[in-house]
């Protein structure tokens, strides 16, 4: 049977290719790293209708709105499609309400008016708000806040959304 013999300069490449393919091994990672979301946009789907009115009115309006809330610039961007009751009534006011014991069964007071809105019956807006403050930021993603709109048969307010944000988009890794 023939021995193997190996030089002492073998032996030391053998052990450095060993410990080179352990660190190779040891700094692999099983999974991809998770990326940090930091300060999502967030979003809402609003609806809405006479029946969220604190008090309730009794009404065929509807609408929906589309918000999203971006967290660097504090500012809601909004899409608003309604619909009041009667065409005969016309859109008079439409505004954010909020306050820090807001909530989906009492009024609040108006925060930021929303303008350029048609006083049709029935119309479309977009468009962004002022900058947030912290406290307003605080109330907007604690649920809150409401997006109103007022009409000439219903001045106090005919249709009501009560906003309630996403939570932050998960992570898809």
């Amino acid at each position: 049977m023939k021995k193997f013999h190996f030089s002492q300069t073998a032996c030391q490449q053998l052990l450095l290719m060993f410990f080179i393919g352990l660190l190779f091994l040891v700094s692999c990672k099983k999974y991809k790293s998770k990326p940090v979301v930091q300060n999502p946009v967030r979003t809402a789907n609003v609806v809405l209708n006479g029946a969220t009115e604190v008090p309730a009115v009794t009404t065929n309006g509807s609408g929906t709105a589309t918000l999203s809330y971006d967290p660097e610039t504090r500012v809601i961007t909004y899409q608003i499609n309604w619909t009041l009751g009667n065409v005969q009534s016309t859109t008079t006011d439409m505004h954010f309400h909020g306050a820090d014991n807001g909530s989906a069964t009492i009024s609040s007071p108006v925060v930021i008016p929303i303008v350029g809105f048609t006083t049709n019956y029935t119309g479309s807006l977009s468009g962004s708000t002022r900058m947030l403050t912290d406290i307003e930021v605080g109330q907007l993603l604690a649920a809150k806040w409401y997006l109103n709109i007022h009409s000439s048969a219903f001045p106090t307010g005919e249709i009501r959304g009560n906003i309630l944000f996403n939570n932050p988009t998960s992570n898809p890794y």
